[in-house]
């Protein structure tokens, strides 16, 4: 089933919404009081909006034949993937807002603790269930709807849920602000003078402070055993200390590049052709490598303290369902797929197989328990100063680079289906952009079901 961006924004509105009035009605129920749960102060949880999203994407790939295979692979694929939705979204609060959300903490299948594997079991066989059975209604509801109606409600949203975000992003940081202050004048978190003198603070009257404290009484109710974040500016400022941000896009930085380069030289080993292996137009950069590789850090870092073969299936189950969502993704938004292994053995689907998973989980293991901590000490031994200014060139060029890489490859695509160029980006993208180069950067593209990679057609020659 095809669907188009309007819808699957429609879409994730929608399961947004039900994700809410689910978490709603079992806290409610659970402490026998109403309770707004979710990051933003809208009635959406935004992770269950990207997660069946995903998911209508993936699933369909795997066979819609009831069998039990299919209904095994959808759920360990469900399983994975609201596993890893619900971490990085959990992390993303805890790095906005400077706090821990436990319940988040919890009930994630990669926190280590058996009750938080039995809800993600549960969890994952609730929403598969839900998105069989009620995405057929959801589908057909959205596809009755005039389209211009559900541009200018997607729209209308989508300005709401961006300024409810800003605003929920100033509280976080307003009130890391206020105890930092706090810190510097001595005062112990918690006590009953440092109570009153946050309060005091939050209710004077300007619409800062008014936001502030509306925001930061309803995330309290709703996840009261939030917990502070170490604050890592008190003492020397170390630049990406911890597991934080910067620390995140220079590993993405890293492996993007080790992974195209890894990938160049083993497709030159095994199939005798010197190919391009890259994500961009400029640069040596593979972003499924440097994507997986922020994944599995955020991920893993939390089983460094176990056992190596624990590591090892973590990262290979992972990385499967990362390289086979990535597959579909890419086919989903561009036509065109970049990677096929239906010819190798153990394949799944054609878009991963067994060798690469376990491969996944050595490499899962080798990182986690060798090199990142070195990388990581590393990284934090640049200057300040400098990481920040480095940091904020790489970030703008790298967008800069995807931006321009999406608008080259969409655009091929459109020409090859004889579409002429409606606008001054797309006649430049013409001038500059060929056909022949844009292959000469994506060798191993094909349509999906064409056969053969671009690189393999070239080498062929009528007899």
């Amino acid at each position: 089933m095809e669907y188009s961006y309007t819808e699957l924004f429609i879409f994730f509105l929608i399961y947004s919404f039900m994700g809410w009035v689910g978490e709603v009605v079992i806290t409610s129920v659970t402490r026998r009081r109403f309770c707004n749960r979710g990051f933003f102060n809208m009635p959406l949880c935004p992770k269950y909006g990207i997660m069946a999203d995903m998911l209508i994407l993936v699933l369909p790939t795997v066979g819609e034949e009831l069998s039990f295979r299919n209904l095994m692979m959808q759920y360990i694929i469900t399983l994975v993937l609201v596993s890893v939705v619900d971490f990085v979204t959990s992390e993303m609060a805890h790095r906005l807002l400077h706090r821990r959300l436990s319940q988040y903490e919890r009930d994630t299948l990669f926190g280590g603790e058996l009750r938080g594997i039995t809800v993600a079991l549960a969890k994952s066989a609730v929403i598969l269930v839900m998105i069989k059975l009620l995405h057929p209604f959801v589908f057909t509801f959205v596809r009755l709807l005039p389209l211009w109606i559900l541009q200018i409600v997607g729209l209308v949203l989508f300005g709401m849920l961006m300024l409810d975000m800003v605003s929920v992003i100033y509280a976080g940081e307003k009130r890391q602000r206020r105890e930092q202050k706090r810190k510097k004048s001595g005062k112990k978190s918690g006590t009953t003078e440092m109570r009153a003198e946050m309060a005091k603070a939050m209710s004077e009257e300007n619409l800062g402070n008014r936001l502030c404290s509306a925001v930061w009484k309803r995330l309290e109710r709703a996840y009261p055993g939030m917990g502070e974040r170490e604050d890592i500016r008190s003492g020397r400022y170390v630049f990406a200390k911890g597991l934080c941000l910067n620390k995140l896009l220079w590993i993405f930085i890293i492996w993007a590049f080790i992974g195209d380069l890894f990938e160049t030289v083993f497709v030159c080993a095994t199939t005798g052709v010197w190919m391009s292996r890259t994500s961009v137009v400029y640069g040596t950069f593979s972003i499924v490598w440097g994507c997986g590789a922020v994944i599995i850090t955020m991920v893993t870092q939390r089983l460094a303290d176990r056992e190596d073969r624990f590591v090892f299936l973590s990262g290979a189950v992972l990385w499967g369902v990362y390289e086979y969502t990535c597959s579909v993704i890419s086919e989903f938004v561009f036509g065109r797929t970049f990677w096929d292994y239906t010819d190798m053995m153990f394949n799944i689907g054609g878009r991963t197989n067994l060798l690469f998973c376990l491969f996944g989980g050595v490499l899962s293991v080798l990182w986690v328990k060798s090199l990142y901590p070195s990388i990581s000490g590393l990284i934090e031994k640049i200057p300040p100063a400098v990481g920040m200014v480095v940091t904020w060139a790489v970030i703008v060029l790298m967008v800069a680079d995807l931006l321009l890489s999406g608008a080259v490859l969409s655009r091929y695509v459109n020409r090859l289906e004889g579409k002429d160029a409606q606008n001054v980006l797309e006649e430049f993208i013409d001038a500059n952009y060929s056909d022949e180069y844009v292959e000469s950067i994506w060798p191993n593209m094909q349509e999906p079901g064409s056969g053969a990679p671009i690189w393999q057609q070239e080498t062929e020659q009528p007899e």
